[in-house]
């Protein structure tokens, strides 16, 4: 592993995202994630938090075939900045674990999870538009 590199968790529906940061003083794999509130599953409330690297954990750097990773110096920045000023209010859809988690190695916050289901939405509205023979019917892009 490098620092920089995406990992990811699978989990029951989802997958969760975290950044690799290196070693700590004790030779342990860290990372930076969004976690949720201590001892809850609940991601209300979620803050960005230095961790350790879960066993599960795999390298998953899906977007290098499209966008160039940041430098070391620029993530390790990035990740500075967040620490010290947070990453918004985090948001399913808008400001998630994959979005933090691109945001740093890219510089660019995206998830593929959330398009993949404002996309579903989309197609769906647009499938009941044509069944019920409306020209379309309102958007419901849930970013602000």
């Amino acid at each position: 592993m490098k620092f920089g590199d995406l990992i990811s968790y699978f989990r029951p529906g989802y997958t969760h995202w975290a950044v690799y940061t290196g070693k700590n003083k004790k030779g342990q794999d860290t990372v930076v994630e969004f976690t949720g509130e201590s001892g809850s599953d609940s991601k209300a409330g979620a803050t960005v938090q230095e961790g350790l690297l879960k066993p599960d954990g795999k390298v998953n750097n899906q977007l290098d075939w499209k966008l160039q990773p940041k430098s070391e110096k620029e993530m390790k920045e990035t990740i500075e900045k967040i620490l010290r000023d947070g990453a918004g209010k985090y948001g399913v859809l808008d400001n998630n674990c994959e979005h933090l988690a691109t945001r740093i190695r890219y510089g660019i916050p995206q998830s593929l999870q959330a398009d993949g289901v404002l996309n579903t939405q989309a197609n769906f509205n647009n499938e009941m538009a044509d069944t019920f023979g409306a020209s379309s019917f309102p958007s419901t892009n849930m970013k602000n």
